[in-house]
């Protein structure tokens, strides 16, 4: 039942991921300036678009020209780091996908589908905390883990309790 539970809860996040790609990745987009321009934009803010999405603070424009220009051309002045959000944003996914691989191969395997384990991923380094039954469920749930391609370490917590056996009743 367990199992069955564990699944569910994997197919409803693979299903909220996938569901939510497409909004994240057009909003994604219109930060990095893909989008179609509007016309009623001014003819230097595309340039400025341009030469943010490469990222570096000497690549945008901080002219007081071309500031003041904007700003009374549109009443307002956004200056955008895009190469760091996008990557920020793809970092978060990256994290989350690999959270899921995890959970649905433990869930799937049979030496540790019975067993309590919880995964956090941040930044490619993957926490493993529960309860498993021997170590050489640790073990195992630990190279799963580094044998993920988004992984860079593993840290685990896994503490081996091993699952009480039920007493006959008299």
């Amino acid at each position: 039942m367990r199992f069955l539970f564990r699944l569910f809860l994997l197919f409803v996040l693979i299903a909220v991921v996938w569901v939510f790609r497409g909004p994240i990745m057009g909003q994604l987009g219109r930060v990095a300036g893909t989008s179609r321009p509007t016309g009623g934009e001014t003819p230097g803010a595309s340039g400025t678009t341009d030469r943010t999405t490469r990222g570096k603070v000497s690549d945008l424009d901080l002219s007081v020209e071309t500031i003041a220009q904007e700003l009374r051309a549109t009443g307002r002045v956004v200056r955008r780091k895009v190469v760091e959000a996008g990557r920020q944003l793809e970092e978060s996914t990256r994290d989350t996908r690999t959270t899921a691989r995890l959970k649905a191969r433990f869930a799937l395997d049979p030496q540790l589908k019975t067993s309590e384990i919880h995964v956090d991923t941040a930044d490619g380094r993957v926490t493993l905390t529960g309860r498993v039954d021997s170590a050489a469920e640790v073990a195992r749930a630990i190279r799963m883990a580094v044998e993920e391609d988004d992984v860079l370490e593993v840290t685990s917590t896994l503490q081996v309790a091993p699952q009480p056996t039920p007493t006959p009743l008299h």
